[in-house]
């Protein structure tokens, strides 16, 4: 199988292309704006940009989604202890939160004294949103990216905050960096507040995304994450480590230190019941671990060798079938468990071909 001769990306990636050199276009996007992701001089001007513009201007600075994992909580302490911004936490309740991670909630917001409030959706929306994301892309994470992005925009005009902050990590963020819908995040991230026109991009984003939604279906979902609301009162949603350096050991190692925060060794999203599920789908349909686009982006940033790399990805397959999370799933969404598995099997053997 071809691969980029810059990190490990092969032709399982989505939407993947190469130029003469053999490298990927999601490396030659990257290099476009590494400067920039290197210059913290510049990015802690940029953040500090945001947190003037909003600062004690509205009824809460910020409004954080935390799910207890690792990141945001320690995108909570920072914003708390560092930042002394204003802070209201919110937690989306989507179904699959595990009991751990709610203790870990609790806990934590208690410990940092901020407000917190978890929030609930309609079952039988959320049940025909997750069937369809399921059926049309064989995983549940369509749906729960885009509950997750409306619910945080929206509950952010909600409560009257100055802006949204989360924690996903520069892996995440950048792993399809120049071809899908959190390229323009990242982007408009880089520049200047005064040269964002925060409301077209918003609309902009959300239209593009809905397009990829059937639309009777998009009709209910609506409703439902976008009830509060204003025409026209979008607040900035912001990554806190597209400014700040990411390390995740030294992040667990400072919670662990600095917090009561604990967890099991295996602190990777054990805050969704479903999330090994998700992966074993994915890994049976790609014929390898879902994680690879994020590796990539490792050894693109220099963070780890090529060598290493493989030797990462190569940890995370899954060999054993995640049997009670795979039931789990596939019981909320009233689909068979060996049809979607069929199905994954069939596209890595037929469709990806």
């Amino acid at each position: 199988m071809k691969k980029c001769s810059n990190c490990i990306n092969d032709m399982s990636v989505r939407k993947i292309e190469f130029n003469k050199d053999n490298v990927c276009n999601y490396c030659q996007s990257f290099k476009n704006i590494e400067s920039k992701l290197n210059d913290y001089d510049n990015l802690e001007k940029l953040f500090n940009e945001r947190i003037d513009e909003i600062k004690g201007k509205y009824d809460y600075d910020v409004a954080v989604g935390i799910s207890g994992g690792k990141d945001s909580m320690f995108v909570l302490y920072e914003l708390v202890n560092k930042y002394h911004l204003k802070v209201k936490a919110f937690t989306l309740n989507n179904g699959f939160l595990s009991d751990e991670a709610k203790k870990n909630i609790d806990k934590m917001v208690k410990e940092f004294g901020v407000e917190h409030e978890y929030i609930e959706f309609d079952k039988e929306i959320l049940r025909k949103f997750y069937r369809y994301s399921m059926k049309k892309w064989l995983v549940p994470c369509m749906a729960c990216s885009y509950i997750g992005y409306a619910t945080m925009i929206n509950y952010t005009s909600k409560i009257n905050a100055g802006m949204c902050i989360h924690g996903r990590s520069p892996e995440q963020m950048l792993r399809y960096f120049g071809n899908d819908i959190f390229t323009v995040l990242v982007e408009a991230g880089l520049k200047s507040i005064k040269d964002i026109n925060i409301n077209n991009l918003y609309n902009e984003l959300l239209k593009s995304i809905e397009n990829k939604v059937d639309k009777n279906l998009m009709k209910d979902v609506k409703e439902m994450l976008f009830k509060d609301i204003k025409e026209n009162n979008f607040r900035e949603f912001v990554s806190y480590f597209l400014y700040h350096e990411y390390n995740e050991k030294k992040i667990v190692n400072f919670l662990q230190e600095n917090t009561s925060w604990k967890v099991d060794k295996d602190y990777n999203h054990y805050d969704c019941l479903i999330h090994s599920a998700a992966k074993y789908i994915y890994q049976c349909a790609e014929g390898r671990p879902h994680v690879l686009p994020e590796i990539s982006v490792l050894v693109r940033s220099k963070k780890i060798t090529k060598q290493q790399a493989e030797e990462k990805l190569k940890k995370e397959i899954i060999l054993k079938k995640p049997i009670q999370e795979l039931n789990l799933l596939c019981n909320f969404v009233s689909l068979n468990q060996n049809f979607i598995l069929f199905k994954a099997k069939l596209y890595n053997k037929v469709v990806k071909k």
